[in-house]
């Protein structure tokens, strides 16, 4: 009785394909049981139901043209004109977060500014909506939202699946092949939750589905403050109506302010992954170029970067396999998305040749969704495009960000290391590293300086480009390096 009344509180939008979901958190669980559900190996849940005051209310159609969000922001590139909505669009501001594809409204636990987090790639089916942290001393906490794509059918869960789902969960490690709860107990319009305890720190998730999806929020910390304004949060969720221009929709037609800036998650949309991975479109529309002494030209991005006529162009070595599948899909996606156009070395005679490199590589920015910074001001933007390449293996550990006018081109400025383990030696090496960015038709191109040392970086010698037949602009690692 009590499934067949859960399943018939599911109201549906006009167009009967987004559900309208009551707003308000309704579940609770005590410590205590679920430690001993844990020792049978059972998921316990224990989930106080009201089945009062559901919506039924359709979602009219109303006025779209009076009070619409900004749209989200969209490069074009030579692959592709825009993107469409994706389940990582929303919008998001300092106070609060908006998911225009699944249709709710979220306050933060505690402001963006300074919390915003990157995340690696996600597995395929799986979609990061947002990630936000803190550390003060020996207190941390971080919020993550997760999308989870609708996958094979359920079955009856053994003990043992379920205490390896529990695991999962409290772990925020979505598993390939996850069993999804119960239908009646995710499909119900609410958030549920299960906690987890560990010394001082704790980690609950909150659950629901909406359009298919497993919505689930998991927060983990060691601040009794941080979990109660998570709770809170997630409390004062509201549940939307999702419009196909990306506005919102309350149960009487109005139109919801989504404040902020378009946003596409913490990490690259996972569309916009497995579409990149399958059209692979930096093999056939990036040029390769041509070298000669001392100068690399590619007209069909027009640009020519000359460099000292003693360097050599050499052919880039094999990467070590990668640590698992995680990084093995970045490494593939940064293929698909990019060429390596030019590696150089000194010549092997050099005294201390060992170790020195300079490299230019091409990215088309929107086959992977990067961001871009967009001024010298844009300090937040240039952090989160180094974020993205770093974690894509683009190159190393970035340690400081920099943004600067050269030429009338805007680039950024990094500077790290680059951390290797040779078969051949025992112990691994760190080398130094300083990096520039900018964008030219639609592409990121991104220089790479390598050194032994950071006093040997400013040694390796001056280059420069120039891009469609304008003056030459100086290149020069001593100079990056030394705004850092």
């Amino acid at each position: 009785m009590a499934e067949r009344a859960l399943v018939a509180v599911l109201a549906w939008c006009h167009d009967g394909a987004t559900l309208l979901l009551h707003p308000g958190f309704h579940g609770t669980m005590t410590t205590t049981p679920i430690t001993r559900a844990l020792q049978r190996g059972w998921l316990a849940i224990l989930v106080l139901l009201s089945l009062t005051g559901w919506l039924a209310a359709q979602c009219p159609v109303s006025n779209l043209a009076d009070d619409l969000p900004p749209e989200l922001p969209t490069v074009n590139s030579s692959t592709r004109r825009g993107e469409p909505r994706l389940p990582e669009s929303g919008y998001l501001s300092n106070t609060s977060y908006a998911s225009t594809y699944f249709g709710f409204v979220f306050d933060l636990p505690l402001p963006l500014e300074g919390h915003r987090l990157m995340m690696p790639l996600m597995p395929k089916g799986q979609h990061a909506l947002l990630a936000i942290g803190f550390q003060q001393g020996r207190r941390f906490g971080t919020l993550l939202i997760t999308a989870s794509e609708p996958n094979a059918p359920t079955h009856e869960m053994t003990e043992s699946e379920r205490e390896a789902e529990f695991q999962a969960w409290a772990k925020g490690q979505p598993r390939h092949e996850m069993i999804s709860p119960p239908d009646w107990l995710t499909r119900t319009g609410r958030f549920y939750h299960i906690s987890q305890h560990k010394g001082d720190a704790a980690t609950v998730q909150y659950w629901t589905f909406i359009k298919n999806y497993l919505i689930r929020v998991k927060a983990e910390s060691n601040d009794r403050d941080f979990l109660a304004r998570t709770k809170l949060a997630v409390g004062g969720v509201r549940f939307l109506c999702a419009q196909e221009d990306g506005t919102l929709l309350d149960a009487n037609g109005k139109i919801v302010s989504t404040p902020g800036e378009g946003y596409q998650g913490p990490t690259i949309p996972t569309a916009v992954v497995d579409a990149a991975l399958d059209e692979k479109p930096a093999l056939e529309q990036i040029e390769t170029g041509e070298v000669s002494a001392g100068v690399y030209r590619n007209p069909e991005i027009g640009l020519i970067f000359k460099y000292p006529t003693m360097w050599e162009s050499v052919k880039s070595q094999p990467d070590p396999p990668a640590k698992d599948a995680a990084g093995q899909r970045a490494r593939d996606a940064l293929e698909a998305c990019s060429l390596l156009l030019l590696q150089l070395a000194p010549p092997a005679s050099e005294t201390k040749s060992a170790g020195r490199s300079i490299t230019l590589r091409a990215i088309d920015q929107t086959c992977l969704g990067l961001p871009a910074p967009a001024s010298v001001t844009d300090r937040l933007g240039a952090e989160a495009l180094g974020a993205y390449l770093q974690m894509l293996g683009a190159f190393g550990e970035l340690r400081s960000t920099n943004l600067a006018m050269r030429g009338g081109h805007l680039f950024a400025e990094y500077s790290g290391v680059v951390g290797e383990h040779p078969e051949s030696q025992p112990l691994g090496q760190r080398r130094n590293e300083a990096v520039a960015i900018t964008r030219h038709r639609k592409l990121l191109l991104v220089w790479s300086w390598i050194a032994p040392s950071a006093a040997e970086l400013p040694t390796l010698p001056k280059t420069s480009v120039s891009f469609e037949g304008d003056a030459p602009i100086d290149l020069v690692a001593a100079t990056i390096a030394a705004q850092h």
